[in-house]
């Protein structure tokens, strides 16, 4: 039977399963099934009585054993819920655990970062005084530690470092969590009414604690499905937003729906907070629209970079300008950039070099994306993108362009691409240049009418 909420929750509710329960994975989603198990186990006007919620990181095993042992107040399961439960990690894990780190920090969850950070460097032994010792030194061992050696990374590990001093982060706090008595409080066995929620960041499968959990059934994995690029799959987006949806009582246009996928992002509990905009939107309207979804969806996806990617398309040589200042003084890398713009640059030559072949006569401009998903994608699988309405508006760019056109930006990114990677040129300037040339440079043959131009 496959092992997920439903079949967790059941099992609670008939009395058959485990007095304890480990959720790991998505944060989102392991904050939902949480709150599902709370609510299942303790009514609402009992949970100043019933009901524990701790951090596992910052308060002490004694702590928390004490509390499995004080009887609830009423009659009914006392539930304690730790957060962050620390009783999973292992040495092993360091590679794992430097790697999310940065991860972390690099989507801007500069809190989780640090909290794992601390993690990390309790795992591998650090005491205070070494922790402390860093502010002099610098963030070499840091950077060594989390496997850092590019002079980029390097910042961002200092920057890491000082973020964490200005938390005042305590590694004294964090290791009281380590001489826990988790797997002697298991085989032991708990008051009859007690039920032991814990949530964890990071979970080493390999230790003894958590094959033990896993013999008991009480391990609920809670993870996504992921494309190789690390992006949420588009099946799991799709059941995510219908789920939302089926719950709020409201049906989709397909154009909607195909929008939402492409600006949905990568992050489940961002993408509920839009869909909710758009629900106090449409208000007690039945169903939502695709001019409901231009109008309060925000663009999640590419939307860091999607401005300046849609100017450069436009030849709008100001808006460009502005945006690449704009993204550069926020800290993104030009490399970056760059390599996003030479993404959507053969994109749009692969797609006007298919209208100009395989699809001459079956694209059309201005046709509407209901007559492009029929006349052009057939079968309803992109060609360029992982998204059909994200093949509709590529092929709408596409058609301002011609193949030498995008031929001759791909020349100039390539330049652009070793001028950065050489000393001696200015990044800004670089990337400035390159956005003239294709914003105000021009071809002979867009001067030819179109209809001469395609024949």
């Amino acid at each position: 039977m496959k092992r997920d909420l439903a079949t967790v929750t059941s099992a609670i509710k008939s009395g058959k399963g485990p007095p304890l329960l480990l959720l790991f994975g998505d944060d989102f989603q392991v904050q939902e099934a949480a709150k599902t198990i709370v609510d299942l186990l303790v009514p609402p006007d009992q949970r100043g009585f019933n009901f524990e919620r701790l951090d596992g990181r910052s308060v002490p095993w004694s702590q928390i054993e004490v509390s499995l042992m004080t009887p609830p107040l009423f009659p009914g399961k006392k539930l304690l819920w730790v957060e962050n439960a620390p009783y999973f990690f292992s040495r092993e894990q360091k590679g794992e655990l430097g790697e999310q780190v940065l991860q972390l920090w690099n989507e801007g969850k500069k809190e989780d970062a640090a909290k794992l950070l601390i993690d990390l460097l309790v795992v591998e032994g650090w005491s205070q005084e070494q922790w402390e010792r860093l502010e002099g030194s610098g963030a070499g061992p840091l950077a060594e530690l989390l496997g850092i050696e590019d002079r980029e990374a390097q910042e961002e590990a200092e920057a890491l470092l000082n973020y964490c001093k200005s938390r005042g982060m305590d590694l004294n706090k964090r290791k009281g969590a380590q001489g826990h008595r988790l797997f002697e409080v298991l085989e032991e066995g708990m008051p009859a009414w007690d039920f032991l929620l814990l949530s964890a960041v990071q979970v080493d499968r390999r230790t003894r604690i958590y094959k033990r959990c896993e013999e008991l059934g009480a391990v609920l994995f809670l993870g996504l499905e992921r494309d190789r690029t690390g992006k949420l799959s588009r099946d799991q987006l799709a059941e995510f937003i219908n789920q939302q949806l089926r719950q709020a009582k409201k049906t989709i246009e397909p154009q909607a729906r195909e929008m939402i996928l492409l600006r949905a992002g990568n992050e489940l509990r961002t993408l509920r907070q839009e869909i909710n905009k758009l629900l106090l939107l449409v208000g007690e309207r039945g169903a939502i629209r695709a001019q409901d979804v231009e109008a309060i969806f925000t663009d999640r996806g590419q939307g860091w970079v999607f401005d300046l990617t849609r100017a450069i398309a436009s030849r709008d040589v100001i808006a460009a300008l502005s945006e690449l200042a704009r993204l550069m003084n926020e800290g993104e890398h030009p490399l970056k950039l760059l390599g996003t713009i030479a993404s959507e640059v053969r994109r749009l030559l692969a797609a006007r070099q298919l209208m100009e072949s395989d699809l001459r006569g079956r694209w059309r401009r201005g046709m509407t994306y209901a007559q492009f998903q029929q006349s052009v994608l057939g079968q309803g699988t992109p060609l360029l993108t992982r998204n059909p309405y994200a093949d509709y508006m590529c092929f709408q760019r596409a058609d301002d362009f011609s193949v030498g056109e995008l031929h001759s930006h791909m020349e100039g990114i390539y330049e652009a691409d070793m001028r950065l990677k050489s000393s001696g040129n200015t990044p800004r300037l670089v990337m400035e240049r390159m956005i003239l040339s294709m914003c105000l440079g021009r071809h002979k043959e867009k001067t030819v009418p179109q209809r001469r131009r395609l024949l």
